[in-house]
C-alpha cells in the first residue's frame, strides 16, 4: 500500500504544487509498523533545498494535541482533575472566570476569546516584553467570556495558553525554538501574492519567525513528517492507558467532536483523530485512524496551503479507502434563510459578508479587507463562492462532504434570530 501511495504522490505532486502555488510539502505516511516520509518541492524559493521527510516545518495547532496527551496522562495518574476550576491554581495571574475547568480549555468550551493576543502580538511583545505563558494570561484574565463555560464551542488558542504543558514523545527532531532548529533543514515561510508564491519575511503575528513563548503549547511546535509518524505510533500505544481519545465535547457541528484536544471527524465512513495547524507561512494536517493503524501528515510551507492539503488528503484517502461516493442531495430553498445575510466579525480572522449570489442560486461568503484601528494583525477569513443550506444550522459548499472546511455553521438565539457564524470553528458575531 505504501508503494502505491508513493507512486501516486510522485506522479501527482509536482502538478499540485504548481496549481496551488505551494513551494514545498512534507508528507508522512504510516500503515501499521511501516512508515514513509516524503518531500516535494523546495524549502525556500530564494535559497532552495529539496524538501524531504526530515525537513522541519512549523506545525501550528497540531501542537495542541501534545497538551491533550499530557493532560490525559496527568489525569490518569491522579495529578489532574479536568473537572476542577482552574482559577484557584492561577489566582496570582488575574481573575479568570471561576467556572472554567481544564475540560473547557481542552475542548474550546471555555468562552475565552482574547484573539487580540495574536493580532496585537507585535505591540504586546515590543521592547523584548515577557512572552511567557504566565505573562499572556495576565493580559486577558479579567476579560469577559464569550459564553458561559461549557455551553458552547469557539476555537480558542488563548485557552490553550491557560492549559499549557508540553513534553516530547521520543522525538529527536521536534523543537520549540529557532535556536534548536538552526542546524537542520528547515522549510521557510511563504505566502501568495498576485497568484504566485513568495517568501514571507517577518510577517504575521509573531515577532519574527519563531512564535511567542505563550503560543508554543497552542501552535509553536516545530517538527517533520517523519517525526509526526513516530508521534502517531506513540499516541496509539499510549491511548489505552491514558484515555486521551475519550470524547469530551461536540464542536458545534454535527458529527464533529473533540477529545483531549484531538479533533475527531469523519472520513470515508470512519473516524479520524488529529488536528490542523496554521501559522504565518505554514499550513499543516495530522490525522490518525487508531483502529486501522493508519496515520498521515501533510506539512506545507505556505500560509495558503490548505487547498493543497485537501487535494493531497483526498488522493491519499482514495488509495487507502476507495474513491469518495457522491451524495445526492436536494438543496433547500434560500427564501427560508435570507435572514442570515449580513456582516460577521471573527476578530483575528477579520470580517466577512454572507450574501446571496448574483444568480440567486446560493449564498456566498466574501472575506473583507480589514484594517483594524488599533493596528492589530488579521488573516482573511474563510471565503466561499457557493454555500447551500444543508441541515439545521448548516451551510455547505459541498453538501455531503466530510471535510469540516466545506461546512459553515450559523447560530441563532432563543428567538430564532441569526447572531453568529462559526468561521474556522470560531464564533464570528453578526455586526450588521
Amino acid at each position: 500500500m505504501l508503494s502505491t501511495l508513493r507512486e501516486m504522490l510522485d506522479r501527482e505532486m509536482p502538478a499540485l504544487l504548481e496549481e496551488f502555488q505551494v513551494p514545498g510539502v512534507g508528507i508522512g505516511l504510516r500503515i501499521g509498523e511501516e512508515t514513509l516520509g516524503l518531500g516535494y518541492g523546495v524549502t525556500n524559493l530564494e535559497h532552495p533545498l529539496a524538501v524531504d521527510g526530515d525537513t522541519v516545518f512549523q506545525v501550528g495547532s497540531i501542537s495542541k494535541t501534545f497538551v491533550g496527551i499530557v493532560a490525559a496522562q496527568l489525569e490518569r495518574e491522579g495529578l489532574l482533575d479536568i473537572e476542577a476550576p482552574v482559577a484557584p491554581v492561577l489566582a496570582d495571574l488575574g481573575p479568570l472566570d471561576p467556572r472554567i475547568t481544564m475540560r473547557h480549555l481542552l475542548t474550546h468550551g471555555s468562552g475565552i476569546d482574547a484573539q487580540y493576543m495574536i493580532g496585537r502580538a507585535h505591540e504586546l511583545l515590543a521592547d523584548h516584553a515577557d512572552d511567557s505563558i504566565q505573562a499572556s494570561i495576565r493580559h486577558f484574565a479579567d476579560d469577559p467570556v464569550m459564553f458561559e463555560p461549557g455551553t458552547d464551542f469557539s476555537y480558542s488558542g488563548p485557552g490553550f495558553m491557560v492549559a499549557a504543558a508540553l513534553e516530547p514523545a521520543g522525538m529527536a527532531r521536534t523543537f520549540t525554538t529557532a535556536d534548536e532548529v538552526i542546524t537542520y533543514r528547515v522549510a521557510a515561510p511563504h505566502d501568495i501574492s498576485d497568484g504566485r508564491a513568495r517568501l514571507a519575511r517577518d510577517e504575521g503575528w509573531q515577532r519574527h519567525w519563531q512564535l511567542p513563548g505563550w503560543d508554543v503549547p497552542g501552535g509553536g511546535v516545530l517538527s517533520t513528517a517523519n517525526e509526526l509518524m513516530r508521534y502517531a505510533e506513540y499516541a496509539w500505544r499510549t491511548a489505552p492507558a491514558t484515555g486521551f481519545l475519550r470524547l469530551l465535547a461536540n464542536r458545534g457541528i454535527p458529527g464533529l467532536d473533540v477529545a483531549y484536544a484531538w479533533m475527531r471527524e469523519p472520513r470515508r465512513g470512519r473516524y479520524a483523530f488529529g488536528h490542523d495547524g496554521l501559522t504565518i507561512g505554514y499550513s499543516s494536517r495530522l490525522l490518525s485512524y487508531p483502529e486501522e493503524g493508519i496515520a498521515y501528515a501533510v506539512l506545507t510551507n505556505s500560509v495558503k496551503g490548505e487547498p493543497l492539503k485537501n487535494a493531497v488528503e483526498r488522493r491519499i484517502l482514495d488509495v487507502l479507502f476507495g474513491a469518495e461516493e457522491p451524495v445526492d442531495s436536494v438543496p433547500e430553498p434560500l427564501d427560508d434563510y435570507l435572514d442570515l445575510v449580513g456582516r460577521y466579525d471573527c476578530g483575528f480572522y477579520g470580517q466577512a459578508d454572507l450574501r446571496v449570489r448574483e444568480d440567486g442560486t446560493a449564498f456566498e461568503l466574501v472575506a473583507l479587507p480589514t484594517a483594524r484601528q488599533d493596528g492589530s494583525f488579521t488573516i482573511d477569513p474563510m471565503s466561499s463562492p457557493r454555500l447551500l443550506p444543508a441541515g439545521p444550522g448548516v451551510l455547505s459548499s459541498d453538501p455531503g462532504s466530510e471535510f469540516p472546511e466545506d461546512v459553515l455553521m450559523y447560530v441563532r438565539d432563543h428567538a430564532g434570530r441569526p447572531v453568529a457564524l462559526r468561521i474556522h470553528e470560531r464564533i464570528a458575531e453578526r455586526v450588521s
